[in-house]
């Protein structure tokens, strides 16, 4: 018996071998009041049937800031008989000026039963010309994982966070990614998550006396949401990544690093309702730097400590959150992320 499928948002149910030609006709009948636009692939994996209006709505929201090619993938192995269903529609915004409409189109692909090793080749056929392939793994990634899905990424969008076991993860990831000898760019969601608390430390520094606190750093504090410590993790290999901090040990919460000049500085994770991070305090023996997210705003509320009882305060954005913002900042950013392949290896020593 097939999923149970609400097929109304996805559009017109097509052939597989007739996507291409019913793609054609859906443009004609428009008569030429919209605009076709496509600047990158952008596929969404998920697991289950009833992913698939979830991303779609997300899909609408993501194609008024960036035009793609959207190629919706759901896997539902639950069905006993194999069988892989298409739909075809068109997601059309009022372009700036507002005399036109641009349009991106979305393919949707669900397949059920035994059809996994289809998916790679049916998800390859339909892309939009030579245009790069973004990639976004929802969830955790099989074992084995298909090698060949890796051929034609350029980069492969995840989120670490989800994750019961990121070790592991992480090894079946870049052992399947070394076996492919591909060179797709790692985007981690977790990694986008911090991204606006490391700005906001690195502005601080931007200040020349603010700087002989990290020279004599003794403690950091870092405090997550329960269920975030990857994240947090990630936050603390960032940091210790900048600075060259050498790990010594770990000891329940408290990470031990040590300086390039032999200082002894502790990193302590505390979980704490709240934001995926809600505060991170830096502190040495005669200043601090404390920035905390505000509960209900999305800004952070920084305050310095400086000798001679100098304390500064700033209000600094801190981003949203929400899915479809990270994957916003992911989908514009570029970059190859070498900092956070930096930030991940000493992570990846203390999960």
């Amino acid at each position: 018996m097939s999923a149970t499928i609400d097929s109304a948002a996805l559009g017109i149910p097509v052939e597989l071998g007739q996507i291409g030609r019913e793609l054609k006709k859906l443009w004609e009948r428009d008569g030429g009041v919209s605009t076709r636009a496509s600047l990158i692939n952008f596929a969404v994996y998920g697991e289950g049937a009833g992913s698939m209006d979830a991303n779609t709505q997300l899909l609408m929201e993501l194609t008024r800031h960036h035009a793609c090619r959207a190629l919706l993938v759901g896997y539902a192995p639950e069905p006993p008989q194999p069988q892989i269903r298409a739909w075809i529609n068109a997601h059309c915004h009022l372009s700036r000026a507002g005399a036109k409409q641009i349009c991106c189109e979305q393919i949707s692909f669900l397949f059920e039963g035994d059809t996994s090793r289809r998916i790679a080749n049916i998800l390859f056929s339909n892309l939009d010309s030579d245009l790069p392939l973004y990639l976004w793994w929802q969830g955790e990634f099989p074992e084995p994982i298909d090698d060949q899905l890796w051929a034609w990424v350029d980069r492969l969008i995840f989120d670490s966070q989800s994750w019961q076991n990121p070790k592991a993860q992480f090894a079946l990831l870049k052992e399947s990614i070394r076996r492919s000898r591909s060179r797709l760019i790692l985007c981690d969601l977790n990694w986008t998550r911090s991204l606006h608390i490391r700005q906001a430390i690195a502005q601080m520094f931007d200040h020349a006396e603010n700087l002989a606190m990290l020279r004599e750093l003794e403690t950091v504090s870092i405090l997550h949401a329960p269920g975030y410590e990857t994240t947090a993790l990630l936050l603390a290999g960032w940091l210790a990544g900048q600075l060259r901090l050498q790990l010594q040990e770990r000891a329940d919460a408290t990470l031990c690093f040590q300086s390039p000049e032999g200082n002894k500085i502790a990193f302590q994770l505390h979980p704490t309702d709240g934001r995926s991070i809600s505060r991170c305090e830096l502190r040495s023996r005669t200043s601090s730097l404390r920035v905390e997210r505000d509960s209900d705003g999305d800004f952070f509320r920084v305050e310095v400590h400086l000798p001679g009882d100098r304390i500064y305060h700033h209000l600094l954005p801190a981003g949203s959150n929400s899915t479809a913002s990270l994957l916003l900042e992911e989908i514009g950013g570029g970059g190859r992320h070498r900092v956070y392949l930096k930030a991940l290896g000493i992570a990846e020593s203390l999960l």
